[in-house]
């Protein structure tokens, strides 16, 4: 990984030395788990709409993420987009990122400061950051939480250092954040929704009892063990058991998104629902597995579930007091909604 950053920051910096025309600023944004499905399809939203942006297209297997590139690049000068920036400036690069790895994702913001700093283009750090890596069926609680909780705070934190001023970090979530948030007895949700929760203190703490409660129970007993530490799963609980553990998972992602909004007032911090997206993750669900996307009756392509995390992108949305919100788009996808991130917007 090492030796890969290097050779791209020093191709950068021949390029940089050889031009004659000034630095163009382009917008700089990371996107995890961007080899496939809706991850991907935002890479392809962001470049064929944006002509001024370069995305870093991170995956947790290499291999994988350049074939994704090269097979988006090949796609986008089919439709005559342009892959190059400035002086000849990739406007994909891959990045090797696993969200459940400390040592991964350190060494990937490394390697995208060391492109960044080379970069023959003016702009030097990021627009934006979406935290989109996930799982969803089928995983235990732990494995959910390291991807989906904790792999959120660990891309975070790595990169919202390299954000500029006004940068934009969004965090692909779901309505059923929201909706565990809701069903928490009083306490839990005074807690969490609280100016004074920090990871640390409150998240990391609750984590661990959520943790405890799953390995000591058996999945008939868990329902009632986790009405007992007074996180109920509502309805999901005894139907859906899996819905409530990943709910849960996104709804520590959703609260520390809400505390990096808390402190970073200049920043525009929010979580966003894609809604039902037809991706291999829904297709391990037994309502859907084998199913076409016709069959789904509803279900969005992967280009059509990251409209909201291209408003969130791109518009005049998410800033000041309207920043570490949930959103989502109307039922009608005409319009962004956003509510606090212990209820569903209006849709």
């Amino acid at each position: 990984m090492r030796t890969l950053c290097l050779l791209l920051a020093a191709s950068a910096a021949s390029a940089f030395a050889s031009s004659s025309p000034p630095a163009q600023a382009i917008k700089n944004i990371i996107v995890t788990g961007a080899n496939k499905g809706q991850g991907l399809a935002l890479c392809d939203r962001v470049l064929s709409e944006h002509d001024d942006t370069r995305v870093f297209l991170c995956s947790r297997n290499l291999k994988r993420g350049q074939g994704a590139a090269d097979k988006l690049r090949r796609e986008l000068k089919e439709r005559g987009i342009t892959t190059c920036v400035g002086d000849g400036v990739d406007r994909i690069e891959v990045i090797q990122l696993d969200v459940t790895s400390d040592d991964s994702v350190t060494s990937a913001a490394k390697c995208v400061k060391e492109i960044l700093d080379s970069s023959s283009c003016e702009s030097r750090s990021l627009y934006g950051v979406v935290s989109n890596a996930g799982i969803l069926w089928g995983y235990p609680l732990s494995d959910l939480i390291d991807v989906c909780a904790t792999g959120v705070r660990r891309v975070c934190d790595a990169f919202l250092p390299l954000l500029q001023d006004d940068g934009r970090l969004i965090v692909v979530s779901s309505g059923l954040g929201p909706l565990m948030n809701g069903y928490a007895s009083e306490d839990r949700q005074s807690a969490l929704m609280g100016p004074s929760c920090t990871w640390e203190g409150t998240i990391q703490p609750m984590i661990e009892e959520c943790l405890d409660v799953y390995e000591a129970s058996n999945e008939e007993d868990r329902p009632a063990e986790f009405e007992n530490i007074r996180f109920p799963g509502g309805p999901f609980a005894d139907t859906a058991p899996d819905f409530h553990m990943y709910g849960l998972s996104k709804m520590f992602a959703d609260v520390y998104m809400k505390t990096l909004a808390r402190s970073h007032p200049n920043l525009r911090i929010n979580s966003c629902d894609p809604g039902l997206v037809y991706t291999d993750l829904i297709l391990k669900m037994p309502r859907y597995e084998g199913k076409t996307r016709d069959e789904t009756n509803g279900a969005q392509t992967p280009h059509e579930g990251v409209e909201a995390a291209m408003q969130l992108l791109f518009d005049d949305v998410g800033k000041g007091a309207e920043s570490g919100m949930f959103y989502a788009m109307s039922k009608d996808k005409t319009e962004l909604q956003y509510s606090d991130i212990n209820k569903m917007p209006n849709k």
